[in-house]
């Protein structure tokens, strides 16, 4: 259990939700599983650690995803510049925490189409930085290592500076020797496809 409650207020998370999901033919983010979609699980998910704010990007399919968040502890925001990539979805949350938090000083990227993804994990993520100085923790699955990855401060600026296709993954490779690792093998699990979402439901519905 993580014991420093200013690390804790310092911390923020960015929910990646402006994706068009073209593979799947509908918004993904609001794919359902038992009483929630796919979005408000990672909301919820969100919402049990301590971290805060909470901002969830949105781009594609905007006026159907923003009344599901009624009522929810989270900020939203809109990028514009959706198509062009995860990279400027990332530069358009950084940019509205500190606006919303100037005193934040490590931000945690999620996506929402990890299903499996819990806050024990999240809170391993926040441990590990605790523990040390590396510039990020990240997220290992697959022989790969990617997002949830929490990004110090002194990432910001080169987070803020991402465009197109360079997602959070370039970041991470570029710095993944000075990296700290946490392992999530459920982190392998995203969905793109129909296929995928059929398959997840028939082994976890």
């Amino acid at each position: 259990m993580i014991q420093d409650k200013e690390n804790q207020a310092s911390t923020g998370i960015i929910i990646l939700a402006a994706g068009a999901s073209t593979r799947m033919g509908q918004p993904k983010q609001l794919l359902r599983i038992g009483t929630e979609n796919l979005l408000q699980r990672a909301i919820r998910i969100a919402l049990s650690t301590p971290f805060r704010p909470i901002v969830v990007v949105l781009g594609a399919n905007q006026e159907l995803i923003e009344p599901e968040l009624a009522g929810l502890e989270v900020e939203t925001v809109y990028n514009s510049d959706w198509s062009t990539g995860m990279g400027s979805s990332i530069a358009t949350g950084v940019k509205h925490l500190l606006q919303v938090a100037k005193d934040c000083q490590k931000a945690m990227i999620l996506v929402g189409d990890q299903p499996l993804l819990n806050s024990v994990h999240l809170l391993a993520l926040q441990e590990r930085k605790n523990q040390g100085n590396s510039p990020m923790v990240v997220s290992r699955y697959a022989a790969t290592c990617g997002v949830p990855a929490l990004f110090d401060q002194l990432l910001f600026g080169e987070l803020l500076e991402l465009h197109g296709t360079q997602g959070a993954k370039s970041l991470i490779q570029k710095y993944l020797d000075q990296a700290s690792i946490v392992d999530f093998e459920a982190g392998v699990l995203d969905i793109d496809t129909p296929e995928e979402w059929a398959a997840f439901l028939n082994k976890n519905g």
